[in-house]
């Protein structure tokens, strides 16, 4: 696959170890100059999410409505409801790993100064697929295997009651309290080797890594760095927790004026012109969802990527040789 990568206008990537302040200000500065193609990238992932929250919904609510049941049998509900996690959880982690290869090798390339497209970046992705599936199931195990077993537990104690249809019992209560500070504790433990491993995508991409080879390699980079990795991620989140109540707190006003302005002009609910006003406001909101989304996960990858170039500064000193993510898929 030859690369259709050009120069881009946004600049080389620093050939110094930056500050916190540069760091976000280059994450800005290739978020705003590579927009569009970050956005194309992940709409990939936030339509196929949507499009899988969807059928679960529809598998979930659709049998309870065509049997009219007001008061749904807890144990039926856990029938339909364990399968469909089981099935739909893998199904989003490979999506995932698929969009992560993609958007990470496309920051990566933006932060030296390439341009690539979007068919090329997915490209890349899928051409090793299978290494990027491994690396992130490997990720998420090593950091979240602990929280995943203590959610089993509680699961698997609540599905056996409703199953059984039992009262739960006092040592159900005794344990609960002591579960979920288990459950704290793991996912603090989680973040903090998440934070390890952070910068396994990059590695692998960049340096043409196996799933193993770019764990090893990120615990190196990230020595000494997980603190200030997670601070430029706590600080990307925040800014787009902010822009998510901004936009709901701009959309809910102007869905409730369009809903006092429907009644006013005397508009039932059920006929054309109600049914449209609430398709319209459902579509707003979904549409915003999805550009939120897009926008959040585009900035994540693009910050992970300027973080492994500089880390790789800081522990090797002036990066002399590009890149060989552009040239391992030429």
């Amino acid at each position: 696959m030859s690369a259709p990568a050009t120069p881009a206008s946004f600049g080389l990537a620093h050939q110094l170890p930056m500050t916190f302040g540069q760091m976000l200000d280059r994450i800005y500065r290739l978020m705003r100059s590579q927009l569009k193609l970050f956005i194309g990238i992940a709409s990939v992932m936030s339509a196929t999410y949507f499009l899988i929250i969807a059928l679960v919904g529809a598998v979930i609510v659709i049998p309870f409505l065509m049997q009219q049941q007001t008061n749904p049998d807890p144990a039926v509900v856990f029938r339909i409801v364990f399968p469909v996690i089981l099935v739909t959880i893998p199904l989003q982690l490979a999506i995932f790993a698929f969009y992560l290869a993609a958007s990470i090798y496309a920051a990566l390339q933006a932060n030296v100064g390439v341009k690539v497209t979007f068919r090329y970046s997915y490209g890349v992705a899928w051409k090793r697929i299978g290494r990027y599936l491994w690396l992130l199931f490997l990720s998420y195990l090593i950091a979240f295997l602990p929280v995943l077993v203590i959610e089993l537990i509680i699961f698997a104690q609540t599905g056996l009651l409703a199953m059984n249809k039992q009262a739960p019992t006092p040592a159900f209560f005794l344990l609960l309290p002591l579960e979920v500070l288990l459950l704290f504790a793991a996912m603090v433990y989680g973040v903090i080797i998440a934070m390890r491993l952070s910068l396994a995508f990059p590695a692998s991409l960049s340096e043409g890594l196996t799933a193993w080879d770019a764990i090893r390699r990120s615990g190196q980079l990230s020595k000494g760095a997980k603190g200030r990795i997670f601070l430029v991620l706590l600080v990307i989140y925040a800014l787009g927790y902010a822009a998510e109540m901004a936009g709901i707190f701009i959309l809910v006003p102007v869905i409730i004026v369009g809903s006092l302005v429907m009644a006013s002009l005397h508009v039932h609910v059920a006929s054309v012109a109600g049914i449209a006003g609430i398709v319209l406001a459902a579509l707003c909101f979904l549409a915003f969802i999805f550009l939120w989304m897009a926008l959040l996960w585009s900035a994540f990858s693009t910050a992970l990527a300027v973080l492994y170039h500089d880390q790789r500064l800081r522990n090797e000193g002036s990066l002399l040789a590009p890149l060989r993510a552009g040239e391992a898929q030429a």
